[in-house]
């Protein structure tokens, strides 16, 4: 519409311009045409101005309509307010006639959620849970839910407690996987010893909580042991002796990680095995000495009833040597006869300073072990620090079973010693007797 107009502004001036070259037809048209746009142009913005009017009025209703609703839902807010704030005194109100009229209950309830508590992780370590690994769930609810317990899982409680203090005294069979100590699993039959003790095929079992499966034990306790849990699995009915494990596995546990004799002696290393090769040698000694001993006592009893000399043993010999002998000077033949008798001596002693020896050289190694097991230690604790005591167990085992090895080795060997030296100076005590004997009667002849 603005272009036309500019149009027709045009040809008017043209024509206003150059009066001469237009015809009054021409003009009149012209004119025509001028009115009849400005017509439609009046028209057109009388029907804008009417819809901007419309427009106006729309938007003013929807303004009127919006503080309506803003000013009744304010209303409704304020009526809610109050009614939050009324809520919320009632409900103060409330909660403190509720604790005031519970008195004693919250006390029990608090103790029923340490009890669900205390009884799940009874049952979750027990050897019941490993027939029904599900029996306890719902005692986590009872114990960290934020509801109060209701009636019926307070009976579950008591009744979850009962079944437990039940099966305590009770020996079950059961079948249950088993994982074997080469790491394979095996579904066999178990059988359960109350809570204490599970075995299965002679061999006793431990029960892990976290998997919910048994292990076999890899090293088991001693075979008369294991002979009772054959009897028991064996056994229909009656009263079988069975070896029962009072910490529910804890002593178990521990046996399985306790050395034995061969680890005992491996930890004491190259020091322990000289230790203990000096003692059986000391040992081998000690019973070539001893049977020695008792069959010179026996023959020099023998001989002492005998009067034919027989060089076979210490008396024989002496009096042998003394017949032999053809000097008349009694001073030469007891010096000739202490001669022999220190032979004898001798004889009867031989091997023993070996044996005091090695009783007084194992307590050394012994120490000597200690030493370079505590070197060991303070090397570990110079490299590594003190936060793993396993890196200095090593050393400190060494440096206590070499000087439990020196000392188990020096205290038999030095009452053995003991005793030997007894034995030959009462044999050399006789031998001495038989001499002066022997020169008595060499003298009155």
């Amino acid at each position: 519409m603005m272009r036309s107009t500019l149009c027709l502004i045009t040809l008017l001036s043209c024509a206003v311009a150059s009066p001469v070259f237009a015809s009054p037809a021409e003009l009149d048209a012209l004119v025509k045409s001028v009115r009849e746009e400005a017509l439609r142009e009046a028209a057109h913005n009388q029907e804008r101005l009417e819809r901007f009017i419309d427009a106006r009025d729309q938007r003013n209703d929807l303004l009127k309509q919006a503080r309506a609703t803003l000013a009744r839902e304010n209303k409704r807010a304020d009526s809610l307010r109050k009614q939050y704030e009324t809520n919320e005194q009632t409900l103060t109100q409330n909660e403190l006639d509720l604790k005031e009229q519970a008195g004693d209950l919250n006390d029990l309830f608090a103790i029923v959620r340490q009890t669900a508590l205390n009884a799940d992780g009874v049952m979750d370590t027990s050897l019941v849970a490993a027939e029904n690994t599900e029996r306890s769930v719902f005692m986590k609810e009872i114990g960290k839910g934020e509801r109060t317990p209701s009636i019926e899982q307070i009976k579950l409680l008591w009744t979850a407690v009962l079944t437990e203090i039940a099966e305590s005294g009770k020996v079950v069979s059961f079948d249950a996987t088993v994982i074997k100590p080469q790491g394979d699993e095996a579904r066999q039959k178990v059988t359960r010893v109350g809570v204490f003790t599970s075995v299965s095929e002679g061999a006793f079992l431990r029960y892990l909580p976290e998997s919910g499966k048994l292990v076999e034990l890899s090293r088991q306790p001693a075979p008369r042991f294991q002979r009772m849990a054959l009897d028991l699995e064996a056994a229909k009915d009656g009263i079988v002796p069975m070896a029962l494990d009072p910490s529910k596995g804890a002593i178990l546990s521990l046996m399985v990680q306790s050395p034995d004799l061969k680890e005992r002696l491996q930890q004491g290393g190259g020091i322990g095995y000289l230790i203990l090769a000096l003692g059986a040698i000391g040992l081998l000694i000690v019973l070539q000495r001893a049977l020695g001993l008792f069959l010179s006592r026996r023959r020099i009893e023998a001989q002492a009833k005998s009067e034919t000399p027989n060089e076979k043993n210490a008396l024989g010999r002496m009096q042998a040597t003394a017949q032999k002998m053809t000097a008349t000077n009694i001073d030469a033949v007891v010096l000739r006869m202490d001669e022999q008798l220190a032979e004898e001596s001798a004889l009867l002693n031989r091997g023993l300073p070996t044996v005091a020896v090695l009783a007084a050289v194992s307590p050394l190694l012994g120490l000597l072990g200690t030493v370079t097991g505590m070197i060991e230690t303070f090397q570990s604790i110079t490299l590594f620090g003190t936060g793993d005591p396993k890196l200095m167990s090593g050393g400190i085992s060494q440096a206590l079973v070499t000087t439990q090895l020196g000392l188990a080795v020096a205290i038999p060997l030095v009452m053995f010693h003991s005793m030997l030296t007894g034995r030959a100076n009462r044999l050399i005590e006789k031998l001495g007797k038989y001499g002066s004997d022997i020169v008595t009667t060499r003298e009155l002849d």
